[in-house]
């Protein structure tokens, strides 16, 4: 294993890192960077959050910035370096996976789509959460691949508490376990013993801290609730959507191909391992997440995504003519690249937080508050939707504690301004259309894909 394919690949993270530095928390990063602030300013009492704040699960990440901010101040900077060892973390398992199935030449263009990958990449700059699940899937994925049975079931543990999806992944890594070992013994199960009593322990103590089990009371009447058969079948068009969606569409155009091809035994001998690899965690998240009503994100997937990176690589090695396996690799760099800059109408939702069109909203944002600042509005007469509506203090952690009004407590025409933009995550699209006809644009500023308009309203 060249390990030297992999300096160039984390050169590129400190970078990114270096010049992400001044880049806030963003979109339900607050929701985290939040809970750090209360650990932050409390302490460690009883490791649960407040209740806008608690998602039922163990809370490593926020502890893990916690410690950092602990150890070298509170700050935006610590908070990117803080998640720096993690995404070399991701970098190298990744590079250990692929060299599993690619020889040492497709392994280095495996390594430019993890570059490139449009959710993984945007997720490091946002210091995303979902990257601390990633990591430990790709690190109990290789540490089963090599027969480290403690390493392994530690990893579990740590899978398990980070959140829901943590704890479905676990259940795919033994689904495919089970597949790779064909029976089921105890030597098999007792990896998953540790991390399933734990986490059994912590619930429960959740549940005597809180009074509630995996779903908040305060969510239970929107996002966490089970939902009928029109929502179940919309869920599922929205997983597929988002596995195609920012040009992936060509690696999965790749992979089926690959498929067909097995089907027809046409000799790919790690083929059907890399489909196990893919579908069974795809299946297993995807059971899951149409029975309930919260809205799915691309980065919900973000393993899968590097695995299917992989798995690309692996059927365009097995290609012999030159010209074609360069053009097929040109045609998916520049799907994922691209993949990046493309916007839906608002009311379908455009992964802000997963794709590179909304670095220009953090610029944007600030002048917006300049001028309102300027013009001495107050910032409690402008109603707004999240994210815009996110408390400062857990996005810039300012301390300021500065935040417009959720558009969700009175009805539209009592406010005095609407502050809109289109990364607005809103289910309100006929009020959103009203004010933008019958309401005063006082300021209206845009860069790239971001557009943030001040409304004003006539009646006031």
């Amino acid at each position: 294993m060249n390990t030297k394919t992999l300096l160039p690949v984390f050169l590129f993270f400190s970078i990114l890192t270096f010049v992400s530095l001044n880049i806030p928390f963003f979109w339900d990063g607050t929701f985290f960077s939040g809970l750090s602030v209360y650990f932050f300013e409390t302490g460690f009492h009883h490791f649960i959050a407040l209740p806008a704040n608690d998602t039922g699960a163990f809370p490593f990440f926020s502890i893990y910035l916690t410690i950092a901010w602990k150890c070298f101040g509170k700050s935006l900077a610590v908070s990117h370096l803080a998640i720096l060892p993690f995404l070399f973390g991701i970098t190298y398992e990744y590079f250990k996976l692929a060299n599993r199935f690619l020889n040492s030449k497709t392994i280095i263009f495996s390594m430019v789509l993890l570059m490139i990958e449009p959710v993984f990449i945007t997720q490091s700059i946002l210091m995303g959460y979902d990257l601390f699940i990633c990591y430990f899937f790709l690190l109990a994925l290789n540490s089963l691949y090599s027969n480290k049975k403690i390493l392994y079931a530690i990893t579990l543990i740590f899978l398990s508490l980070m959140s829901i999806r943590g704890t479905m992944l676990m259940g795919s890594l033994f689904l495919f376990d089970l597949l790779k070992n064909r029976n089921i013994r105890f030597s098999l199960v007792k990896a998953y013993i540790p991390s399933l009593l734990l986490w059994i322990f912590w619930a429960i103590y959740h549940q005597q801290q809180t009074g509630w089990y995996i779903f908040s009371p305060i969510r239970e009447n929107n996002t966490e609730q089970f939902g009928d058969l029109k929502m179940l079948f919309r869920q599922l068009v929205y997983i597929i959507w988002k596995n195609i969606d920012f040009g992936r569409i060509t690696l999965w155009l790749v992979f089926i191909y690959a498929i067909i091809l097995q089907l027809k035994k046409k000799g790919m001998p790690k083929i059907n391992e890399l489909i196990q690899l893919i579908f069974i965690p795809l299946f297993v998240l995807s059971f899951f997440m149409i029975l309930i009503k919260n809205p799915i994100g691309h980065k919900y997937f973000l393993p899968i995504f590097l695995t299917l990176n992989i798995a690309a690589c692996y059927v365009l090695e097995q290609f012999k003519d030159i010209k074609t396996k360069r053009t097929l690799f040109t045609l998916i760099t520049i799907s994922l690249i691209g993949g990046n800059f493309i916007v839906y109408p608002q009311r379908y939702g455009n992964g802000w937080d997963s794709s590179l069109k909304m670095i220009p909203y953090f610029n944007l944002n600030k002048e917006m508050k300049s001028y309102i600042k300027g013009k001495k509005i107050e910032t409690k007469d402008i109603a707004s939707q999240f994210p815009l509506t996110n408390n400062s203090n857990y996005s810039y952690l300012n301390d300021t504690c500065s935040f417009y009004t959720d558009i969700e407590k009175n009805p539209i025409e009592s406010y005095r301004y609407f502050l809109y933009s289109n990364i607005i995550n809103t289910n309100r699209i006929e009020d959103l259309t009203k004010i933008k006809k019958d309401w005063v644009p006082e300021n209206s500023i845009s860069r790239g894909a971001v557009v943030i308009t001040l409304y004003r309203n006539p009646n006031f």
